[in-house]
C-alpha cells in the first residue's frame, strides 16, 4: 500500500492552512480548509477546489465536524486565535460566537455522539461545552498551554496534552487524573481511536507513539528529521496518517510505516480521513490542501490475491491456476472486500458482486449513499452505510435492512459487526456492553438482547448450524474470551483469559486463538454447554513465539492459520487436519466413522471433542466410549444409567442433569407428569424443601420424602430442624415397605408405558 498524493500547483490560500475537515453532502463527501488568510474553501473530494465559502474576521487555528448521524445539516466548529469559537452551516453561516478563552484557542474536539464540544487553549484550561454553545464545565487549569484535546470512545473522559505529558480526567467531578511523561518535549498532537481503543501522539522529539488506554507504551517510532505537527487515526482503525515538515507518512496501526512521501508543502498542520477510510487531506504550511489517497491496497483468500492500483483498476491474480484478470472502474473504488469466492467493490454509487467463478459479469447494486463497512459470510454479505445495514446475497438481491432506534453505523467495524448464515449481531455503539442479535432475512431483532459484564472489544459469530447452535464468541477489554448462544443469551461460559486474538474455523465449529505466546485450538468449544469439564481436554495448544506482541489471526480455513505480525509480516502456521474430518462424521451422525477416526488417531483431544458431540447430539453409546478412551470413568458410570432408564423423557431429563442443568431437568419431568422422578431427582439433589414442596403439591409421595429426609439424618446423625418437616413427620405416618412397593409400582408403570410405546 502507498500514497497518491494531489494538490493544486498553485495554492487558493495565501497563507498557512490551519485545519481542514470533511463532510458528506448527499451521496459524496466534500472538504472545507481554513487558513490564516481568514479564508475558508470548499473542495471536491477528488481535490479540485469548489467556492471560496467565507472569509472569518479572525484567524481560524482548528475545526471540527458535528458527527451527524441523522442525515441533518452540517455543522462546524471553528477555533479562532481571538478565544472564541464560531458555530458555522456547511453553507458558511455563523450560527453562533462563543468567548471561551483567554488567548487563542489551540484545539478543538466535538464529542462522539455530538453532546458536546471540549475546547483547549493558551490559557491552560479545558473547557466543555454543551452542542449549543453553552459552558457546562471547566475541567482544569494548567500552568501552560495545552496543545491537543480529544475525546475517550465512551465519551465519559478527555485527554489532553501539556508540556511533556499526557493527562486523562474524568469529566464527572471527583475523579481521580491520570498523567504519564509522554515526550521528551512538548506533545504536539494526540487522537484517540474509537475502534481500537489506542492513543496515538506525537511530539517535539520527533517521535510518534502509541500507547493504551492505562497509558501503556506499544510503540515508539525512530526520531524522524522534524517535529512531528499532525497526526490521525483512520475511521477504520487499522491505519493512522503522521505529518511533520514536507513528509506524510501511513502507518499500521501497530506502528509501522506503509510508506513516507515528501511533497514540497511545507509542515503538515491538520489531517482530516474521509469516513472511508480511503483517504485523507492535509493542510499545509505553503497554503497547500494535500488530498492523498490510499492506492495499490492489496487483499487475499487462500488462493487468490486482488490488487487496486492507482487508475482504479484491479488485478485479480489466481496464484493455483495461474490466472490474471484486470476489472476497470470508472467511478473512484471506495472498498473492497474478498472472501468465501466473492468480490465485492463499492464506489460511491454502486456496489459490484463478482463470483469467483466468472469474473466478466459483476451483480451491480445502486447505493443510496457511499457505504463505510462490508462485511462477509460464506452465505451473503453486509454493507453498512448511514441508513443502516443492508444484508445482500452474492447474487446482488437484498436480503433486509437493519436499523433501530440509536443505531450509530459510523462507529460499526469488522470488530462489532459479525454475520453468519441465518444471524446478524453487533455491539451497540452506545452501550459497549451490549450485543443485539438480528434475523438476516426479516431484519428483526431476535431473542432477547446479549449483556456482558464490560465492555465488549470484538464478536464473531459461528458459521456452522443454525437456530439453537448460533454461537457468539465475546472478547471483553481484560481479554477474557466468552461462548454465548445468540437465541438464548442467559448462560455465557468462559473459554479463557489473556486472549489477544481470536478466529472461528470457515467450514468448522473450531476456534483459534492468541493466548500468552501460544497458539491454542478449541477444537469443539460448544462443549462447554454440555460439559464445561471436558473443555480443557479439547484444547490443542502449540507455542507461537515467533508471532511476538500484538499479533493478530486474519485467516483459519481448514487447517491453516494465517497471523499478522505487529512488523506486518505474515506467519502460516498448520493445525491439526483431523477435526475437520471428526467434524464431518459428526453434521452426516456417521458415529461409527468418528470412532474409528479417533481410535486411529489416538489423540486425547479429539476423543473428549467426540464425547462432547455426541453428548450435544444425544448419542449415548459414542458418549460411553469417547468417555471411557479419557478415562472420565464417573462419567461413563452415569452414562451407563442413563441408558438403562426405560424411556426418552427419563433419558433427556438426565442429560440435562449430566449437563449440569438441573431446572431444566426438573421442569422437563414436572411437565411429563413424572412427579415420582422429579421428587427423587430433588433429594438427590438434597433440595430437600424443594421435593416436599413438590409431593405437596402433587398430593402424592409425601412419604416418600419423609422417609428418604429420615434416612439421610440418621446417616449423617443430624437431628431434623425443620419445622416443615416436622410438622409433616407428625401428621404422615412413614411405612418403608409401603414407600418401596409404591417406588417399585412408579417404575413398572415406566416400563410398561416405553414398551408400549415402542410396540406401537
Amino acid at each position: 500500500m502507498r500514497l497518491k498524493l494531489t494538490h493544486e500547483e498553485t495554492p487558493k490560500h495565501t497563507s498557512l492552512v490551519t485545519a481542514v475537515g470533511f463532510y458528506k453532502t448527499s451521496k459524496q463527501y466534500e472538504l472545507l480548509s481554513c487558513g490564516d488568510d481568514q479564508a475558508i474553501w470548499k473542495w471536491h473530494v477528488e481535490g479540485g477546489p469548489i467556492s471560496k465559502l467565507c472569509t472569518l474576521d479572525a484567524y481560524c487555528t482548528t475545526m471540527a465536524l458535528m458527527p451527524n448521524s441523522k442525515g441533518g445539516d452540517n455543522t462546524f466548529a471553528l477555533g479562532c486565535a481571538d478565544g472564541t469559537f464560531r458555530l458555522l452551516s456547511e453553507t458558511g453561516r455563523e450560527e453562533k460566537k462563543v468567548d471561551a478563552h483567554r488567548g487563542a484557542i489551540i484545539s478543538l474536539k466535538w464529542s462522539y455522539d455530538g453532546s458536546a464540544i471540549a475546547t483547549a487553549g493558551e490559557d491552560g484550561s479545558v473547557k466543555v461545552w454543551s452542542r449549543s454553545g453553552m459552558l457546562r464545565s471547566t475541567l482544569t487549569q494548567m500552568p501552560q498551554a495545552i496543545y491537543a484535546v480529544v475525546w475517550s470512545p465512551d465519551c465519559e473522559h478527555l485527554l489532553f496534552a501539556c508540556g511533556s505529558k499526557i493527562h486523562l480526567k474524568s469529566i464527572q467531578a471527583g475523579q481521580k487524573q491520570v498523567e504519564w511523561k509522554a515526550h521528551d518535549g512538548g506533545v504536539m498532537q494526540i487522537d484517540w481511536s474509537f475502534v481500537n481503543n489506542t492513543i496515538l501522539s506525537g511530539g517535539e522529539d520527533c517521535r510518534y507513539k502509541i500507547w493504551d488506554s492505562y497509558g501503556r507504551m506499544l510503540f515508539s517510532s525512530a526520531p524522524m528529521d522534524h517535529v512531528i505537527t499532525a497526526l490521525a487515526w483512520s475511521p477504520t482503525g487499522k491505519h493512522f496518517a503522521v505529518g511533520s515538515f514536507n513528509v506524510i507518512k501511513l502507518c499500521d496501526r501497530t506502528g509501522w510505516s506503509y510508506c513516507r512521501e515528501t511533497p514540497n508543502v511545507g509542515s503538515v498542520f491538520s489531517i482530516s480521513w474521509c469516513n472511508d477510510g480511503t483517504q485523507f487531506s492535509c493542510g499545509c504550511g505553503s497554503g497547500a490542501v494535500v488530498f492523498t489517497s490510499l492506492v495499490e491496497r492489496s487483499f487475499s483468500w487462500q488462493n487468490t490475491d486482488v490488487l487496486l492500483d492507482e487508475n482504479n483498476t484491479i488485478t485479480v491474480q489466481d496464484i493455483l491456476n495461474e490466472t490474471k484478470e484486470e476489472l476497470d472502474f470508472r467511478d473512484r473504488v471506495t472498498d473492497m472486500s474478498l472472501g468465501f469466492g466473492a468480490l465485492i467493490v463499492t464506489t460511491n454509487n454502486q456496489c459490484y458482486v463478482y463470483q469467483q467463478s466468472n469474473w466478466n459479469t459483476p451483480h451491480v447494486e445502486d447505493l443510496k449513499e457511499p457505504p463505510t463497512l462490508i462485511v462477509q459470510c460464506p452465505f451473503h454479505f453486509a454493507l453498512v452505510d448511514g441508513n443502516g445495514i443492508q444484508v445482500i446475497n452474492y447474487e446482488g438481491r437484498t436480503l433486509s435492512t437493519i436499523k433501530f432506534s440509536g443505531l450509530q453505523t459510523q462507529f460499526l467495524n469488522h470488530a462489532t459487526l459479525s454475520i453468519c448464515r441465518d444471524a446478524v449481531c453487533l455491539v451497540d455503539p452506545s452501550s459497549p456492553k451490549q450485543i443485539r442479535v438480528f434475523d438476516v432475512f426479516t431484519g428483526r431483532p431476535l431473542g432477547q438482547t446479549v449483556m456482558h459484564k464490560l465492555d465488549i472489544v470484538r464478536i464473531s459469530l459461528n458459521q456452522q448450524g443454525s437456530g439453537a447452535d448460533r454461537s457468539i464468541a465475546i472478547l471483553d477489554k481484560n481479554k477474557d474470551l466468552y461462548l454465548t448462544k445468540a437465541m438464548n443469551s442467559s448462560k455465557i461460559e468462559k473459554l479463557g483469559a489473556m486472549v489477544d486474538t481470536f478466529m472461528w474455523n470457515d467450514s468448522t465449529d473450531m476456534l483459534i486463538a492468541l493466548i500468552d505466546e501460544k497458539l491454542v485450538t478449541f477444537i469443539y468449544p460448544a462443549v462447554v454447554f454440555v460439559d464445561k469439564d471436558l473443555l480443557s481436554k479439547t484444547l490443542q495448544t502449540k507455542m507461537c513465539t515467533d508471532a511476538g506482541k500484538y499479533a493478530q489471526i486474519i485467516s483459519f480455513y481448514g487447517a491453516n492459520c494465517v497471523i499478522r505480525k505487529a512488523d506486518g509480516a505474515d506467519l502460516v502456521t498448520v493445525t491439526m487436519p483431523y477435526p475437520e474430518l471428526l467434524y464431518q462424521h459428526f453434521e452426516k451422525g456417521q458415529w461409527e466413522q468418528a470412532v474409528r477416526l479417533c481410535r486411529y488417531i489416538k489423540s486425547p483431544e479429539l476423543w473428549a471433542a467426540l464425547a462432547g458431540m455426541a453428548i450435544h447430539a444425544r448419542a449415548l453409546d459414542t458418549v460411553e466410549i469417547a468417555l471411557a478412551a479419557i478415562e472420565e470413568v464417573d462419567k461413563v458410570q452415569f452414562i451407563a444409567h442413563i441408558n438403562k432408564l426405560p424411556d426418552e423423557v427419563l433419558k433427556s431429563a438426565e442429560m440435562a442433569l449430566f449437563c449440569k442443568r438441573p431446572e431444566e431437568a426438573l421442569t422437563i419431568l414436572v411437565q411429563q407428569k413424572r412427579i415420582y422422578r422429579a421428587i427423587k431427582m430433588n433429594i438427590r439433589l438434597h433440595r430437600w424443601t424443594d421435593a416436599l414442596e413438590l409431593a405437596l403439591k402433587q398430593q402424592t409421595h409425601v412419604d416418600t420424602v419423609l422417609a428418604y429426609r429420615s434416612q439421610h439424618l440418621q446417616q449423617m446423625k443430624h437431628v431434623e430442624t425443620n419445622e416443615q418437616f416436622k410438622q409433616w413427620a407428625a401428621q404422615v405416618e412413614v411405612d418403608w415397605d409401603t414407600v418401596k412397593k409404591k417406588i417399585a409400582m412408579e417404575k413398572e408403570t415406566e416400563v410398561r408405558n416405553a414398551q408400549g410405546d415402542q410396540g406401537s
